[in-house]
C-alpha cells in the first residue's frame, strides 16, 4: 500500500466562506500558540528566579530574612544551611540536592524551556504569515466579487 503526499489546494481555487473557516481556524491556533509562548516564558522566568535566589543564598547566610508562612503571613528568620535546598520537580514531589546541583537543574530547565519557546515563537511566525497571505487572498476575491457586482448594475461586462 503506498501512501499518497497530502494534496495541496490552492487558496484562490476556494470560495470565501471556506476562507473565512480558514481564517477563523488560523486565528485559534495563532492565540493559542501565543498563550503556550506566553506560559513558556512565564516559566522561565519562575526558574531564573530560583536559580538567582540559590547564587544569592551565600549573601544571605546569617542574617536575618522573611520566611513565607502563606502569601501574606511573614516571620523573621536565618538560613543555617546554605549546602543544600530542596527543589519541587513537578506534581508535588521535591527532592533535597546540593546548591551547585539545584543551579544545574534550573539551567536545564531554563534552556528546555528556551528551546521550546523559540520553536513555537518560529511556528507562530510561520501562522502568522499564513494568516496574512490568507487575508490578501480574501481581500482580492472580495474586490473581484465587488467588481462583479458593479459590472452587472451598469451592464458592462470585464
Amino acid at each position: 500500500m503506498s501512501e499518497s503526499a497530502p494534496q495541496s489546494i490552492s487558496l484562490d481555487d476556494l470560495p470565501l466562506a471556506q476562507l473565512q473557516n480558514i481564517k477563523s481556524q488560523l486565528e485559534a491556533e495563532i492565540s493559542e500558540m501565543t498563550s503556550a509562548f506566553s506560559q513558556m516564558k512565564q516559566a522561565q522566568s519562575a526558574f531564573r528566579e530560583c536559580k538567582n535566589c540559590i547564587n544569592s543564598m551565600t549573601e544571605t547566610k546569617d542574617k536575618t530574612i522573611m520566611i513565607p508562612l502563606s502569601n501574606s503571613l511573614y516571620v523573621p528568620g536565618k538560613l543555617s544551611n546554605i549546602d543544600s535546598v530542596v527543589v519541587d520537580v513537578g506534581t508535588g514531589y521535591y527532592v533535597e540536592k546540593s546548591t551547585a546541583d539545584a543551579a544545574k537543574y534550573y539551567d536545564g530547565k531554563i534552556e528546555y524551556v528556551q528551546s521550546n519557546a523559540q520553536k513555537i515563537q518560529e511556528t507562530v511566525e510561520q501562522k502568522q504569515a499564513s494568516y496574512r497571505g490568507l487575508l490578501d487572498v480574501m481581500q482580492y476575491k472580495i474586490t473581484q466579487q465587488q467588481r462583479q457586482g458593479t459590472a452587472k448594475d451598469t451592464g458592462v461586462t470585464a
